[in-house]
């Protein structure tokens, strides 16, 4: 088994509604680190959910609000093992989002 450290979503501009930020592929994934930046002007609420292959999307970060210029390093993804097909979401208008972490095979 190889272990590769990885930019699991390099960056992406996350909409009102929740939207895919990351699919982990064959082998699973750790996610060791996350980071939500705010560069509007305005207070931006975000959720995160993850949906496990399969099954129903569930809140892990129901609603928190960054404010403009500010982060949210995203504690409660710290070490989250993902398996193949596992997809987080996030919504949060205009918010940036960069995740990395590990990629098994």
């Amino acid at each position: 088994m190889a272990v590769v450290a990885k930019s699991l979503q390099p960056g992406i501009t996350l909409a009102s509604s929740a939207g895919s930020v990351f699919t982990a592929g064959a082998g699973g994934t750790v996610v060791s680190q996350g980071v939500l930046s705010n560069p509007t002007t305005e207070a931006v609420a975000f959720t995160v959910q993850i949906q496990r292959s399969g099954a129903s999307a569930l809140d892990v970060v129901p609603s928190r609000t960054i404010q403009p210029n500010g982060t949210d390093l995203l504690p409660e993804l710290s070490n989250l093992v993902l398996s193949s097909g596992d997809v987080l979401l996030a919504s949060g208008a205009g918010l940036v989002c960069i995740l990395s972490g590990y990629a098994m095979s």
